[in-house]
């Protein structure tokens, strides 16, 4: 079955664009409208707004429950014509847990290095950290149990832009259980090489 029709899991590949990872990013924080997203992101709304339904209909986004707009069909469609509000879009949290894993992540990592070198040149380093070791098994658990709290922390007091006392920030964690000996890179096929920096 595809996630074409109404699989359970989420495609990966759907993210594979830089500018729909910082959609989703964006919506983390609270609900948007087409016009709203294009706004903020400085690209048309027409990109905005196509990107937002290939999202939602992969199922990282959905319509916002009880934002205004939220009705569904046709009726929906033109609202914004109409002088009602616009549909508006938010992070689906659930996506995470259904995500497609299966498939080929080769071009999900390079759209997140290109957006990731947008940010580093966009930001103001605060910390990172870079390492490839062996742990015992149970501090690889306590460090995955760290950073998945970390995670939902991020996503759970994200907010809206620019509002109150928020700090646009950059949040990106990537823990990696690496199989084989010393030597071998580890890199999945179709994944960048092993080269450290």
């Amino acid at each position: 079955m595809s996630w074409e029709n109404d699989a359970p899991l989420v495609p990966l590949r759907a993210l594979a664009n830089p500018l729909r990872i910082r959609i989703v990013s964006l919506l983390t924080g609270a609900p948007m409208s087409a016009t709203e997203v294009a706004e903020e992101l400085g690209i048309a709304h027409g990109s905005a707004s196509y990107h937002l339904r290939r999202l939602t209909a992969a199922g990282f986004l959905r319509r916002a429950d009880g934002a205004p707009g939220a009705g569904s069909g046709a009726a929906a469609g033109g609202a914004a014509r109409r002088g009602q509000p616009p549909r508006r879009y938010e992070y689906d949290p659930d996506s995470a847990r259904r995500l497609d894993r299966s498939g080929d992540a080769g071009p999900l990592l390079e759209a997140l290095f290109t957006d990731l070198r947008r940010r580093a040149a966009a930001g103001r380093q605060v910390t990172s950290a870079d390492a490839e070791v062996w742990l015992p098994r149970e501090t690889w658990a306590e460090v995955c149990a760290l950073t998945e709290r970390a995670v939902r922390l991020v996503h759970d007091k994200a907010g809206p832009p620019r509002t109150g006392d928020g700090v646009h920030v950059s949040f990106t964690a990537m823990l990696l259980e690496l199989g084989g000996r010393p030597g071998e890179s580890g890199a999945p096929r179709g994944a960048p090489g092993g080269e450290r920096g």
